[in-house]
Parts: C-alpha cells; structure tokens; sequence
C-alpha cells in the first residue's frame, strides 16, 4: 500500500505541470464552446458551469505558472547537466498560459461588477508578465536552442498582447465610462470624432445609432434631457442661420427672409425609431455591450491583431519548434508541446468561426435568445405544492437553507411561447408612448393611457382602490385575484376571451415571478416578505392536499369572507375577484384585466434602473429588461427622466400653445 501512494505520489510530480497546462487549455476550449451560449437562454445549472469554468480558468493558469517556475527557478547550467535538461523544455509553456490567461472573447466579464475592477486586473496584468518574463530568463539554459528561444518570444508577443486586451475591454465597459463617453459624443467634445460614433458632429444629422442608444439607456441618462439639449442647439442654430440671412438679404436686395420653422418631430423623432422593431437593439446587443470585448473587438487594432498577426506568429512559431534541435528532451514533453501549440493556435485562429457556427446552430435549433422568456410563477400552484407529501419537505428545506423554489423546478417549454405571442401583443399596444407617464395606469381620468374611458367606466371601487395602493400589495392582490376569476370561469379554448386570458395570465404570472425572486426589480424597496406571508395563509388555508379545485375556490372563499385582519390579502383578492366578475361580457372582463397588467408591467420596467437591467442581462436576463428597452427607444418617460427632468407646467404649455399660434399667424401674414 505504501508503495502505491509513493508511486501515485512520484506520477503526479512528473505529471504535476503537463495535467495544469493541458487542464488550463481544456478548460479555454469549454469557454469558446460554452460562453456564446450566455447570449440564449439556457438552464441555470449550465450557466454555474460556465461561471466556475471562468473563476477556475484564471486560478488554473495562474497555479500552473507558479508551478512551472517552482520547479525551475533555482534551476542553471549545472542542474541541467545533471538532469535538469529534460525539462527545459517546459518553459516554452509559459508564454502559452499567458494566451490563456488572456480569455475568451465571449466572456470577458460574468457579472457587471467586473468590469468596475478593471484596474484589479490592470495591476495582475503587469505583475504577471513581469513575473512570467522574469523566471522565463532566469530558467531558460544559456546554452539552449535559439529557435525554440525565438519561439517563445513570439508566443510572448501573443500572450502579452492578449492578456492585455482584458482590463482594456473591461474598463471601456463599465458603466461610467459607458456615460463619460455618452456625454462627450453627445456634447460633440471628442478630441477626435470618429465617423463611426458620429454622435452630433453636425446639428444636420443628429440621428443616433444603435449603439449610441444603448450607450445613453444603460449608463442612465436621461433621453428626454438628450432631446432637450437637441432642440436648444436647434433652436440656437436657426436663430443664427435666420439672423445671418437676413442681414444678407437686407445688405443686397432690401428683403425679409421668409423661414420655415422646424417642427420638434425632425428632433425627436430620431430618439423613438418608429421602423419597426427589428432595428432597435436586442438585448442581446447590450449583453454584448457589456459583458463581452464588443467594444474593442470592431477597433482596427484588434482586427488587424487576431486576423493577420496571431495566425503568422503561431505559424512561426510551431515552425521553429519544429525545426529545432530536441535531443536531450523527454519524448513525453516533446509531444505535450506539439500537441499545446496546435491546439493553442487552433484556439485563437478558429475562434471567431466557430462562434459564429455556434449562433447559427442556435437559432436553426429554435433556442430563444436573451429575455425571450416568459417565466411562470403562481401563488396557488406553489402554496398546493407546498402541501404535498411528496415534495412539501423538500420546498420548505431549501427555503430554511436559502435555496430559491426555481433552481429546483424544471423551467415549462412553453416559456418561450408565451414570450412570442406576449410580446407581440405588448409592443403593438405601445407603438405610440413617446412622452407618456406610464404611471397614469392608475390615475382614472382621460390621460390614463392603459385603460380607456370605457373601461374605466366599468371598473368597480375594489378595482380602483387596489390599482391606487402601493405597487408590490397591488401586484399580489391583482395576480391572486386573477387566477381566482380563470379558475371560477375559465373561457372556452375556441372563445374570443381565450386569448385576451392567456395573455393576462401570462403577464400575472410573471410579475409573480419578478416579485418573488428579483423584487428589486420590481420596484424600488419592493418587500418580498408579502408574498411569503401569502403563501403561509394559503398553506394554513389548504390544509388538506387532496383538495379538488372546487374545494379549493371554496375555502379560499371562505376565508376571504372572514375578517380582514386575518387574511387581508386574501381578503382583498376574493373581493376584487368578486368584482370583476360582475364585469360583463367576458371579454371585456379579461381585456380590463390584460390593461390593468399592461400598465403594471410597463410601469414596473420603466420604474427600475437601468443598472439592474444591465445587471441582469449577465444572469439570464429578463423580459422586464426587454420592456424597457422598447420603451426607451421609443421615447416613453423612464425613471432617469423622471429623476432628471421636471414634470410639465401648465403655464409652459400656455406659452408654448401662444408662441407657436404667433408663429403661425406670422407665417400667415408673409
């Protein structure tokens, strides 16, 4: 038995630094694979692969650096002599494990607080390098190769350049430089404009791209305050252009110039495309934006770097390999060092075709992208899956243990969908928003812009009083109440409310959703803790697991007509419940419920940060996200507007009412 641990022991010292380097380069060849996949939406447990595979990616290269030069560092001419030769060779690894430290293009970060640590990974670039560079010369014989010598200096040019392109991608990704370069593209103060941004450069041509757009959305500026800023240099340029033209025809022909005053649509209107949604930017483009080196992987440094130079260099480099002397070296390391630069250079020189294999693969397998999803979660269903025999105990102990319900549930195929026909549904009723107060939904008066005057006419006093109080108990009450009108009278499949039921369904689902696992989303100081409170008076309420769905409307009924201060919840629920239920046809029941949940969802994303939104594009993204990307390009009024622009005065809109009627009649006259 001694002799096996010894021999076991004396393998992994021989075998110690090949299994790190071949381990390092397995581990970049699952990332190349794995990580474009972040852009889909797939299972949660596949993404802790991939969030492990780049935490150890790092840790292995790095130990397997610390590894290779322990072994090498007190190493000279007379150790080689007496035995140390054979493995010289490899030091040769060393510039290859730079390559991997390098990483992916695909994740240069994993979460968006990575890219604020950027100089972290600025201060590990130059310390590694100067390490690596260090023993390299310190290990490497005098007496050894040149080839292989001018070998690894070119594998070095690689790994430097390489490594060095991670804290540059991180720190053009955070989310103040994202705005330091918004405001300066914005302001025209570029020290040199690239036509590429071209942001401003001519009060003409003031359309923004896409990626402008996103640059404002996700650092948090405010578009209405873009817009504002626009129409003073508009204004301020047609005062100056009239006043000089006047002058002119003054001086040569004693005339007045008859202007044409510019409408604030030429202005506005290049902030709300209104071309369809196909040409604003999906999330996965802000995905990309920033959690991935899209913002230096367009340079003409890169491109020229990893299409021209990184493919001759590894060409060279496996050639002088090959043409170098290797007698004395073991067999074992000679093969290891073929096999490490093939594979190394496959890896950098195939990478941007694989990946672009990888998206056609995706999208011909029908796997949605980013926050196309729908996901599902009811308060019903999950307080009766609380209390079953079989799966109770196992729900409530990874409740006590901080397990969220979701990682243990197989997400529904029919997720996606529900997403398609939703969201089809959303973006047709919000094709006109710009300028809007998504928060009117509950204001009942003619500017409510999710509910008609019709419909407001048939909302009841439960309607009204549960739309006015506060946002996460309104959402609760509303997503009880609507499953107890579906399971009281569900529509037939073939009637017109089929629809219009599935689709608020969906909606109430998912805001239950958002309020038990992502509440800060939701709404700004959201308490969770009401929808757990819900779920133990539902428990308490169904205390036997057999019950029928009859029996189960019944004892929810029951206990809804029972004093307030028991079940408040529920008891607002069961009535606001009862109310709708006078509402009469059926479809008119179920489209003032859809509005009433479309204003709540439309609310609920332009109510939250744009912060979160970006952070949870690198944790799955949600549908929420894609909400308020629709409505910030189409102009509708966000939380930065609210926060950075005042609310509009009446007398502002008497002035402007007189001063564009005076233009006008002025118009006339000439």
């Amino acid at each position: 038995m001694a002799k096996k641990i010894l021999g076991a022991m004396h393998w992994w010292d021989e075998w110690q630094l090949r299994v790190l380097v071949l381990g390092s380069l397995g581990v970049q060849w699952f990332l190349l694979f794995a990580a474009p996949m972040r852009k889909y939406t797939i299972p949660r447990w596949f993404r802790t692969f991939i969030w492990l595979a780049y935490i150890g990616s790092d840790a292995l290269a790095i130990y397997a650096l610390a590894t290779l030069f322990n072994r090498h560092a007190s190493s000279s001419t007379s150790s080689c002599a007496n035995g140390g030769w054979s493995r010289a060779l490899e030091v040769l690894w060393a510039p290859v494990l730079l390559i991997h430290l390098g990483g992916q293009k695909e994740v240069s970060a994993y979460n968006i607080e990575d890219n604020e640590l950027w100089t972290r990974h600025t201060v590990t670039l130059v310390s590694q390098v100067a390490f690596a560079v260090y023993a390299f010369c310190k290990s490497w014989p005098s007496s050894g190769d040149r080839r292989l010598l001018a070998s690894a200096i070119l594998l070095f040019v690689v790994g430097i350049l390489s490594f060095s392109e991670k804290p540059w991608a991180l720190r053009r990704a955070s989310i103040n430089r994202l705005a330091a370069e918004s405001s300066s593209r914005m302001h025209g103060r570029e020290r040199k404009p690239r036509r590429r941004w071209g942001l401003f450069t001519k009060l003409e041509d003031q359309v923004p791209s896409d990626s402008d757009l996103l640059h404002m959305i996700l650092s948090g500026m405010s578009l209405f305050a873009v817009h504002t800023d626009l129409l003073m240099k508009r204004e301020l340029m047609r005062q100056d252009s009239i006043r000089a033209a006047e002058m002119r025809w003054q001086r040569e022909e004693g005339m007045t110039l008859q202007t044409e005053v510019e409408g604030e649509d030429e202005v506005l209107g290049p902030l709300s495309h209104s071309a369809g949604v196909k040409r604003w930017p999906a999330p996965r483009r802000a995905f990309g934006l920033i959690y991935t080196r899209v913002n230096v992987a367009t340079t003409p440094a890169y491109l020229a770097f990893h299409f021209l130079l990184v493919p001759a260099i590894h060409v060279a480099a496996i050639t002088l390999f090959a043409a170098s002397r290797k007698r004395g070296y073991d067999p074992t390391d000679v093969k290891i060092t073929y096999v490490i630069l093939f594979v190394t250079a496959a890896l950098d020189v195939l990478a941007e075709t694989i990946r672009q294999l990888l998206y056609k693969l995706m999208s011909a397998a029908g796997v949605p992208a980013l926050c196309e999803t729908l996901p599902q979660y009811n308060v019903l269903t999950s307080a009766r899956r609380r209390t079953q025999p079989a799966t109770g105990w196992l729900l409530k102990c990874a409740a006590r243990l901080g397990w969220e319900e979701h990682l243990l549930l197989v997400c529904r195929r029919d997720e996606s969908h529900l997403f398609g026909r939703v969201a089809v549904s959303v973006i047709t009723c919000l094709f006109q928003v710009q300028g809007l107060d998504l928060g009117s939904y509950r204001s009942f008066t003619a500017g409510n812009w999710a509910l008609s005057v019709e419909l407001q006419e048939r909302c009841g006093p439960m309607v009204r009083r549960t739309l006015r109080k506060s946002f996460d108990e309104s959402v609760l009450i509303w997503h009880i109440a609507t499953d107890l009108c579906f399971r009281r009278n569900p529509p037939p499949a073939a009637a017109d409310a089929a629809w219009e039921c599935e689709r608020t369904r969906a909606i109430s689902n998912y805001m239950a959703h958002v309020l038990n696992f992502r509440p800060d989303m939701l709404m700004y100081c959201s308490r969770r803790h009401l929808l757990t409170e819900a779920l133990e008076d539902l428990e308490s309420i169904l205390l036997r697991p057999d019950l029928d769905d009859t029996a189960l409307l019944e004892a929810i009924q029951k206990a809804g007509e029972s004093e307030q201060h028991k079940y408040p919840l529920i008891h607002d629920a069961c009535k606001l419940s009862d109310e709708l239920m006078e509402v009469w046809p059926e479809e008119t029941r179920w489209e003032l419920m859809y509005r009433a949940w479309l204003g709540m969802l439309c609310y609920s994303a332009s109510m939250c940060r744009g912060y979160l939104h970006a952070k949870s594009l690198g944790e799955g993204g949600e549908f929420l996200s894609f909400v308020w990307l629709f409505l910030s390009l189409k102009g509708a009024k966000t939380l930065a507007d609210k926060l950075q622009m005042p609310e509009p005065d009446a007398q502002d809109d008497i002035w402007r009412s007189t001063a564009t009627a005076a233009r006008d009649a002025e118009n006339v006259d000439r």
